[in-house]
């Protein structure tokens, strides 16, 4: 089936079947560095992505439920998440990086999304984004300095 999507602003139309996953669509046909696809059932969130601004998971959803949307990456939110990742550097939040993708969509959602949310409510959020080696004591101090 061909879909339709948006990519980080730019317009994408591409052959696919219908249940596809997104995350290797994103990442082996299109190129997107960000979207990892290590685990392939949601529970690391390395393939986080924001769909029609909501955070999902890319290797949960298929290809079919994608027509029309709008979907940004990493890529397409490190500008707007500046004062996330200036955090998260200042407080060596990330260490290998290879989470850091997906960490940076949700929390850019969570900054995006509501100027009054608590870094409590912030860190609820990120269940869903595994970090292996960063003990996430930087993370929370990051969430703290842009959600305090």
């Amino acid at each position: 089936m061909k879909i339709h999507f948006t990519l980080n602003g730019q317009p994408v139309e591409l052959e696919a079947e219908p249940f596809a996953r997104l995350a290797p669509i994103l990442a082996d046909v299109l190129g997107i560095a960000s979207v990892r696809t290590p685990c392939g059932i949601g529970r690391c969130g390395a393939c986080m992505v924001l769909l029609d601004g909501r955070p999902v998971n890319a290797c949960l959803v298929v290809a079919g439920k994608v027509e029309g949307a709008e979907i940004l990456t990493a890529e397409g939110v490190a500008d707007a998440a500046k004062p996330v990742i200036d955090a998260l550097e200042r407080h060596g939040a990330v260490q290998c990086g290879y989470c850091a993708p997906g960490l940076l969509v949700s929390l850019a959602a969570a900054h995006r999304g509501t100027g009054d949310m608590k870094a409590e409510d912030v860190e609820g959020l990120l269940t869903g984004n595994l970090c292996r080696c960063s003990g996430y004591a930087g993370l929370r101090k990051a969430i703290a300095d842009v959600f305090a």
